[in-house]
């Protein structure tokens, strides 16, 4: 169970690594310079990211079945 905690946090840490790292290229290379569209983009990039860890956070939480 320990061990599920540790590998679900550095998963999820690299998740969010990359996650961001994405944001922010797809921000620097493809957004207009138009605050109308960051507004959008922002809030939408930050609350898309809460569903992969969701996945994990619950396989970390659940008890592995034992044959």
């Amino acid at each position: 169970m320990q061990s599920r905690k540790v590998i679900g946090l550095v998963v999820l840490m690299a998740l969010l690594a990359v996650y961001c790292g994405i944001c922010v290229f797809i921000a620097v290379q493809f957004l207009p310079d138009s605050k109308l569209a960051e507004l959008i983009f922002y809030p939408v990039a930050g609350v898309i990211w809460i569903f992969p860890a969701m996945k994990i956070v619950h396989w970390m939480q659940s008890v592995p079945e034992v044959e």
